[in-house]
């Protein structure tokens, strides 16, 4: 105690930075290499993930759903995307059709087609529960059904397509996207679904060879179609 009290205000501060970092840090990296450790090793014997993978000295951490800032984030990476392919984007993406609205939160258009991104900012551990086949949500604790992205994206080819043919527009090619927008999701679901998280989608655009295909339709007039079925 005496020599706690021959100690200066800076010695101080640094003893007391190193109890924090030993109290709450050091357990929560450790915490993140077990999950990490987890995760490794069930993808390297091909398993999936499930909920009982994330308990005890392996819980998750807490998380929250993500807020509208993390959509702008994926939106600015998409146009710098877009720009460099000749590419444009539609944003916000929900049109109205036949009384219905499609919930679509950007499109984009290329000579390939037209590519429909719905936006999801659910948090924590997304899986598909093998039993029910109904999309889940595991975060702090506690798990909840949500939206299924494959219904939706169903959904909205439809509306589109519909869309196209009332504007007397070429049928184009019409593709799907899910984008789970949180930046520490973990999402355990195949990727031939076409459902990613912000990373692995736009690793998808840049290496899957179907986004540079020149189909030579006419992008500035979908563009400009669609941007008016937004605004009505």
């Amino acid at each position: 105690m005496e020599s706690i009290k021959n100690l200066s205000n800076g010695e101080i501060l640094s003893l007391c930075v190193l109890i924090f970092i030993g109290i709450l840090i050091f357990p929560r990296l450790m915490r993140r290499r077990r999950i990490a450790k987890t995760i490794y090793a069930k993808k390297r014997r091909g398993e999936a993930l499930s909920p009982e993978d994330f308990s005890g000295k392996t819980k998750l951490l807490l998380s929250h759903n993500a807020p509208h800032t993390e959509v702008e984030e994926l939106l600015v990476k998409l146009k710098k995307y877009a720009f460099k392919h000749n590419m444009k984007i539609v944003f916000p993406g929900s049109i109205r059709i036949q009384q219905q609205i499609s919930p679509t939160t950007m499109i984009l258009v290329g000579s390939f087609g037209i590519l429909l991104i719905r936006c999801y900012g659910f948090g924590g551990h997304i899986f598909v529960d093998p039993d029910s086949g109904n999309w889940k949500q595991q975060m702090n604790e506690q798990q909840k059904e949500i939206p299924s992205p494959l219904l939706s994206m169903e959904k909205e080819r439809e509306l589109m397509e519909t869309a196209l043919k009332e504007q007397n527009l070429p049928q184009a090619p019409i593709f799907t996207a899910s984008v789970f927008t949180r930046r520490d999701v973990l999402l355990n679901v195949p990727t031939s679904l076409h459902v990613f998280d912000r990373v692995s989608f736009l690793q998808w655009l840049k290496e899957d060879p179907l986004f540079f295909e020149d189909r030579s339709l006419s992008v500035s007039e979908i563009t400009r179609t669609l941007v008016e079925l937004v605004r009505s």
